[in-house]
């Protein structure tokens, strides 16, 4: 096992900095800014994250995904966001039903072009968030129920394997996966359990190896699908939300931060880390649907 240092590529000032990824279209870093419903863009460029642009979808942003036309698709706080190529912003409908303290979380765009995401409690965990996938024609499925909170969720290089984090149960979690129905039958069954500390984004390299931020842990912990413990990336932050591979090469691994619930600190809490390891991600997949003229268009249960 190897320890990697990462260093800071921003500033200190986000307070829940989330799922981050690389757009190899625009040649950008995107992240979001959770609570502040920021959806973010910066350049690489020597070592750091220079801001390029900020869109503000005016509720929470739980995480961000790229589109096949250009856009950007958004796990907004109880449905789906979608920023057009042009900057216009569109809002779908409701997807989380009567539960009120409730929102969606983490999300990823599966290899097929559905977007995959999570709900987590406002208050009290209840054990009951739910694992959702959506179509680009708007038609969705429940593939997980019982989570305690959802969040980091990645696939397998071969697409074959779906990967699941539930953060308070502590657990990283497969099941089989592909362009067809999804095998409710099929346990889920766990790969990672009793991690140090809490689980929070993952994503998987281009070798199979899941890479976890661990939330209150200071970094990242390289894993083989085994479960073997392989690296570990060190940030100078508590909190790790989640890692990416960033660059034109997908060379370089990138881990936000977050302010969120520390009462004092010493530490970079809150900016962007860049490292360079020994490992290249996995381009992103992208949203099929359209964000100009979404599935939810013409619904008339769409609401801000």
């Amino acid at each position: 096992m190897t320890s990697i240092t990462a260093f800071a590529a921003t500033p200190a000032r986000f307070e829940l900095a989330e799922g981050i990824l690389w757009d190899d279209r625009a040649q950008l870093v995107r992240w979001v800014d959770i609570w502040k419903g920021s959806v973010l863009s910066g350049r690489l460029s020597e070592g750091l994250i220079v801001d390029v642009a900020t869109v503000e979808i005016g509720q929470t942003a739980g995480a961000v995904a790229l589109a096949g036309d250009g856009g950007q698709l958004v796990a907004a706080a109880r449905g789906l966001a979608a920023i057009a190529p042009s900057g216009a912003i569109s809002y779908g409908r409701d997807l989380l039903g009567d539960r009120r303290d409730v929102r969606l979380n983490d999300g990823s765009v599966d290899p097929h072009g559905r977007f995959v995401v999570g709900s987590m409690a406002l208050g009290a965990e209840t054990g009951t968030e739910v694992l959702l996938r959506i179509s680009p024609d708007g038609s969705t499925e429940t593939l997980r129920t019982g989570i305690r909170l959802s969040n980091g969720i990645a696939f397998s290089p071969d697409g074959r394997t779906i990967y699941h984090v539930d953060t308070l149960a502590n657990t990283v979690s497969r099941h089989s996966y592909g362009a067809g129905d999804f095998d409710l039958d099929e346990p889920w069954a766990p790969v990672l359990t009793d991690l140090p500390h809490f689980p929070d984004g993952l994503t998987v390299s281009s070798d199979g190896s899941l890479w976890v931020a661990q939330w209150g842990g200071s970094g990242v912990r390289r894993h083989a699908p085994s479960g073997e413990l392989l690296d570990i990336v060190r940030i100078d932050a508590t909190q790790a939300s989640c890692p990416a591979f960033v660059g034109p090469d997908l060379g370089t691994l990138a881990i936000t931060s977050a302010q969120e619930g520390l009462k004092s600190w010493t530490d970079q809490s809150g900016a962007i880390f860049l490292a360079s390891v020994d490992a290249h991600g996995l381009p992103v997949a992208r949203w099929r649907g359209s964000t100009t003229t979404p599935f939810w268009h013409d619904d008339k249960e769409a609401a801000r």
